[in-house]
């Protein structure tokens, strides 16, 4: 599990409630923000799907400044480098 769908507060897992269900905090924000990160990175994935690496490099950034995870971060090095013309360097 990505460390970003954690509780802040105690680590528990992120079960899709809106009160952890281990310490009682609000997860409100938290899923908030986990949904535009996924909604961006969607529109990354359309964007790349047209072949508009730019953008898709520019809308994964922002997922990744929403919410980073791994999965994110190498879906924007991936627009990086097809931005790039898929070269090596």
């Amino acid at each position: 599990m990505s460390e970003a769908n954690r509780c802040p507060v105690c680590r528990a897992g992120f079960r899709g409630v809106s009160i952890c269900s281990r310490c009682g905090a609000d997860l409100e924000r938290l899923m908030q923000l986990s949904a535009e990160a996924w909604r961006l990175r969607e529109e990354t994935r359309k964007a790349m799907g047209v072949g508009d690496y730019k953008v898709g490099f520019e809308l994964a950034s922002q997922a990744q400044a929403v919410q980073g995870t791994d999965t994110g971060e190498a879906l924007r090095r991936l627009c990086e480098w097809l931005q790039a013309g898929g070269r090596n360097g």
